[in-house]
């Protein structure tokens, strides 16, 4: 019996002493993801503008470069413009959709809302971060990274 009890109160007490999350952990987290992605914004715009520079005049990047396929290239650098762009509108749709003073009666409910943007915004971290990559890669080919 005292082992029994001994048993319950150990496992009490250990469920007692793990930290529960809270609603502000959760959204504090959130924007912590939030002010990243926020911070890379920046170099999706510098290099959509670097891309776009490069494919209104083709014509001098030719004769630059004079050994590469303009046609492939144009298609290219469209593909990679159209990449970022849709990395940028990805953050844009998450920010305006995203509700910062998200308030429910039921705690768990506020708690899994602040959760679901955490996941929402980690997958567009990462696709901030793969396109600006790679847009660099390919950017410094024409030594505009």
């Amino acid at each position: 019996m005292k082992r029994i009890l001994l048993i319950v109160l150990t496992a009490t007490a250990i469920t007692a002493c793990k930290p529960k999350q809270d609603a502000t952990t959760v959204k504090n987290e959130t924007m912590k993801i939030h002010d990243q992605v926020m911070a890379n914004h920046g170099k999706i715009i510098a290099n959509q503008m670097k891309i776009d520079t490069l494919l209104k005049d083709m014509k001098a990047l030719k004769q630059q470069f004079s050994s590469i396929d303009t046609i492939q290239e144009k298609t290219n650098l469209k593909t990679m413009l159209n990449r970022l762009l849709k990395a940028e509108e990805s953050m844009n749709d998450w920010m305006h959709h995203f509700n910062p003073d998200y308030n429910n009666t039921n705690m768990d409910s506020v708690i899994y809302y602040y959760k679901t943007e955490k996941q929402k915004i980690n997958v567009i971290d990462s696709l901030y971060k793969r396109e600006i990559q790679e847009s660099n890669q390919y950017l410094s080919k024409f030594k505009k990274s």
